[in-house]
């Protein structure tokens, strides 16, 4: 082989290794998206987010009432409810609650079934059992609200049960509760005639921290600003018997909350509301509440000492019922633990004036 077969030889290995080195980038800059796949046709999505909950709540209460007659004392308060929710959509819900209350030979009643259709905050639709749109007092119930005992002097709503009707609603709210507006159409027997059912509807507002959702509480010890003002009507055609056959139930209220913490960790509040069942119902009545939780704990919970009055004047004149309430209320953990000492006065017409002195406990979980 000579030099210059030699030379030409070296060229030609030379260029061929440059071409290969150039290549190499380019196959491995490839080969990730070779490997890259497209999701196959068949591929599920993924699943919807289903959640199920379920707790107890507790509420045992009894001590004395003092009058004319013998004195009486007792356990008058034996009220347990198992409460179930879940959701099996974003959009779609649900709630069933039972009660079992002593003061109803201690039978099981269905308290809550809801069945919850919520695409948006503006527009929600329930349907089954559960409160109607109503007073503040009734859509917080006996768990939520600031006295021990339910204001039951001055509430004229029908209901089958512990404030619930049957039926459907209608409701949505801005602002995550700042406006609430809620309507609907219920019955209290399974045979109501179609023209006799209940309309029911309710307007909120809340001009400074919100409520979010359908229900509200009478307290929030001290944990929001609560300047919150309500109104409801229910219409009802031949909603009360009377001796000469059945007239028109129209009932309306308008009530308010104020709340507002306080340095130190205290909270004031204070709530009154005004009815009207003047066509066909008992009357004009009102209650007015004040408490104020101590912030400072005494012990492992806070102190709130609380007084309200209810009146009703009945329609046509005629003595009217006062009923005065006082009482602490010992708040371990809001409303989830809770105990309380109250004294209530009664002057109910043609009955004989009761006090009674209580001791109750809640639970909730």
């Amino acid at each position: 082989m000579n030099t210059a077969t030699a030379i030409a030889l070296l060229v030609l290995v030379a260029a061929g290794s440059a071409s290969a080195s150039d290549a190499a980038p380019a196959d491995a800059t490839a080969a990730p998206a070779a490997d890259a796949k497209s999701p196959p046709l068949d591929a599920k999505p993924a699943p919807l987010e289903k959640s199920l909950s379920y707790g107890v709540g507790l509420r045992v209460g009894g001590g004395e009432t003092t009058q004319t007659a013998a004195n009486t004392v007792g356990v008058s308060s034996l009220d347990v409810r198992p409460y179930i929710s879940g959701k099996i959509h974003p959009m779609v819900k649900f709630s069933a609650n039972l009660d079992l209350n002593n003061t109803d030979a201690s039978r099981i009643h269905v308290l809550d079934a809801v069945a919850q259709f919520e695409p948006d905050q503006l527009f929600n639709v329930w349907f089954g059992r559960f409160l109607p749109p109503s007073d503040r007092a009734n859509l917080s119930g006996p768990y939520y609200q600031n006295a021990w005992l339910y204001p039951d002097a001055v509430n004229g709503y029908p209901s089958i049960y512990a404030g619930r009707d049957d039926g459907f609603a209608l409701w949505g709210q801005t602002s995550g509760g700042q406006f609430k507006y809620q309507g609907g159409f219920f019955t209290t027997d399974a045979n109501t005639p179609a023209k006799q059912g209940i309309y029911a509807a309710r307007l909120t507002y809340n001009f400074l921290d919100p409520e979010p959702g359908y229900y509200n509480s009478s307290t929030y010890y001290g944990s929001k600003q609560i300047l919150a003002v309500g109104g409801a009507v229910q219409y009802q055609r031949n909603g009360i018997p009377t001796a000469t056959g059945k007239q028109d139930l129209l009932g309306f209220n308008f009530d308010a909350l104020f709340e507002r913490p306080l340095l130190g960790g205290d909270a004031l509040s204070l709530e009154g509301a005004y009815y009207d069942f003047e066509q066909g119902n008992q009357g004009q009545s009102f209650f007015v509440l004040a408490g104020y939780m101590i912030g400072q704990k005494l012990g492992i919970g806070k102190v709130q000492p609380m007084v309200r009055y209810q009146q009703l004047m009945p329609t046509g004149g005629g003595t009217s019922t006062h009923v005065l309430d006082g009482g602490l209320n010992y708040i371990l953990d809001g409303h989830n633990a809770r105990l309380a000492f109250v004294v209530q006065h009664r002057d109910l017409p043609a009955v004989a004036s009761t006090t009674t002195f209580q001791l109750g406990v809640q639970f909730q979980e």
